[in-house]
């Protein structure tokens, strides 16, 4: 209430600060503690004991909305700060994470706001309907973005943190970025700018070329950051590339980079370069592309493979050469395949390299091996997909087939190979499972069943979630509620228990290290204490002594 009243006070313009002492019935101090917080959101200007609104279009922006809701709501708590993330498409599940608070505190907060009107939510998704508080969240951040660079700095991206520009030897508060570090991944880029980051943090190579597709004005901008990403493509931590894009623009042009520079055709490709001019300029930097086969090509690899093996083998397919067979895909670098037998694994290694194909990894029962035959690469699988054991259902399902002489083939189900992608561990895969889910109605039913048939199935949640947050994010694509509710579930529940065995004991504890109401540690602890109740789990404190 105290923040609408001074602001209040000021919208018919400027006042002294004496004046706004009596209209606010505040004492001087508190009216000055409130102009420091409205300031510092881009509210107001104060000085020389005078106090206004900061601009004219803001002051008849707020007129506007005071019109039509209550300020004191608007104000109220970090309510602008919220606004300002559902506005740059946060999640109602990430607010939590990126508030730091936790989730019963932002459900208070988006209930009172969609109450208002405000915002509208469906499942998780968030938006600001109000033109005119969507119009000031904007111009508050762009106040902010303007306080905090240097007068002849370019504001190229401004979010959580600032892509920017200075004339090239100009000084500037940030850490370097972009363009500007290419040199030191042995991309030598021409330009009158140099590019930083801000607030000053820590910039790999990940980062610098997240930053480059935030910062790009151009196709060929954008295609030197995919140079970059082909140059050192043995290098780039593909985790630590997505995480650095979540919640930014360019979080799809990064998913597509690794199709990009093999290519595939993309979604985004007026992003970039047409592909026979990004293989000119990466030419013009020394950097080896492994461009995708088509599907003629690699069967013509497993026709070598199967006239190379003496007896039968049969493997299930789950990489690249499924989405070529179901025409969601038109060439891939990249094929996946399990046998089921350790005779069969030693057949189909030696079949290979009588093929020409070339071990990169050492083999071993239970782990992948992988060999490579120009731009091919081809992971073998015992049983195992990295933890995921393969299921008697998932070979049941793996109905269709096809023969190259003693090589027979047989097509896992997709929904499968969306579990198979999403919890591998591999970035890689994300996008491959974004084309399934766009272009296939899937039995999500399946894919549940397959998580809860694993023995760690609380750790696997986790990476599956994470998979279908970013599809979410990404491409706008709709998963199905109920797998999502019952997926984090999960996750939650694997969450609380290593939480406990890290010592953390009160449920309360629990509850703000993991970001979730009490409740739902209360509730997760409850059915721990009835499921195994040998692992001594208790609801009051966490674990029982001795």
């Amino acid at each position: 209430m105290s923040r609408a009243a001074v602001l209040t006070a000021l919208l018919d313009g400027e006042l002294p600060i004496k004046c706004l002492v009596e209209r606010a019935g505040l004492s001087r101090a508190q009216v000055y503690r409130i102009l420091a917080e409205l300031k510092q959101a881009g509210l107001v200007e104060y000085g020389g004991g005078v106090a206004r609104v900061a601009s004219l279009e803001l002051q008849h922006l707020l007129k506007r909305i005071r019109a039509k809701y209550d300020l004191s709501r608007l104000l109220a708590g970090r309510t602008l700060e919220i606004l300002d993330h559902v506005q740059r498409g946060a999640s109602a599940s990430r607010l939590a994470e990126l508030l730091g608070v936790s989730r019963s505190t932002i459900h208070r907060y988006l209930s009172r706001l969609c109450e208002l009107g405000v915002v509208r939510r469906e499942g998780d998704r968030l938006e600001v309907v109000d033109e005119d508080v969507a119009k000031l969240v904007e111009l508050l951040r762009l106040r902010r973005m303007v306080a905090v660079v240097e007068p002849y700095a370019e504001v190229l991206y401004a979010d959580h943190f600032i892509v920017k520009r200075v004339p090239r030897g100009r000084e500037a508060r940030g850490t370097p970025t972009a363009f500007t570090v290419f040199r030191e991944y042995s991309v030598e880029v021409s330009t009158s700018w140099d590019y930083y980051v801000q607030p000053p943090m820590p910039v790999g190579l990940e980062e610098a070329i997240v930053h480059a597709l935030l910062a790009s004005r151009s196709r060929y901008e954008r295609t030197l950051a995919a140079v970059v990403y082909a140059k050192n493509i043995d290098k780039v931590r593909r985790g630590r590339l997505r995480a650095a894009a979540r919640g930014t623009p360019a979080l799809p042009l990064v998913l597509e980079l690794d199709d990009y520079v093999s290519g595939v055709p993309v979604e985004h490709y007026d992003s970039f370069l047409p592909w026979d001019e990004f293989r000119e300029l990466a030419e013009l930097y020394s950097v080896e592309l492994r461009p995708a086969l088509p599907a003629h090509v690699l069967e013509e690899y497993f026709r070598e493979v199967g006239r190379a093996l003496a007896e039968e083998v049969y493997a299930y397919v789950f990489g690249g050469f499924n989405l070529l067979v179901e025409e969601l895909k038109p060439s891939t670098k990249d094929v996946d395949l399990l046998v089921l037998t350790e005779e069969e694994l030693r057949s189909l290694m030696h079949a290979l390299e009588e093929a020409g194909f070339t071990p990169l990894a050492e083999a071993e029962p239970r782990r992948a091996t992988v060999y490579e035959k120009g731009s091919l690469r081809v992971d073998l699988f015992l049983r195992e997909v990295g933890s995921v054991v393969i299921t008697r259902d998932m070979v049941r399902r793996a109905a269709r087939g096809v023969a190259y002489g003693k090589l027979h083939l047989r097509m896992m189900a997709l929904e499968d190979v969306v579990f198979l992608k999403s919890v591998s561990g591999r970035e890689r895969d994300v996008e491959d499972v974004s084309r399934i889910v766009r272009a296939r109605r899937l039995k999500w039913r399946v894919v549940l069943e397959d998580l809860l048939s694993q023995e760690n199935r609380g750790k696997l949640a986790l990476t599956l979630l994470d998979t279908l947050e970013v599809m979410e994010e990404a491409h706008s694509i709709r998963v199905s509620r109920r797998l999502k509710a019952r997926v984090r579930e999960l996750a939650l529940e694997y969450l609380v228990e290593q939480a406990l065995k890290l010592g953390h004991r009160e449920p309360r504890e629990i509850a703000e290290l993991l970001g979730v109401p009490r409740s739902t540690v209360m509730r997760i602890l409850d059915r721990l204490r009835r499921d195994r109740p040998a692992a001594g789990v208790s609801s009051g404190s966490g674990l029982q002594d001795g």
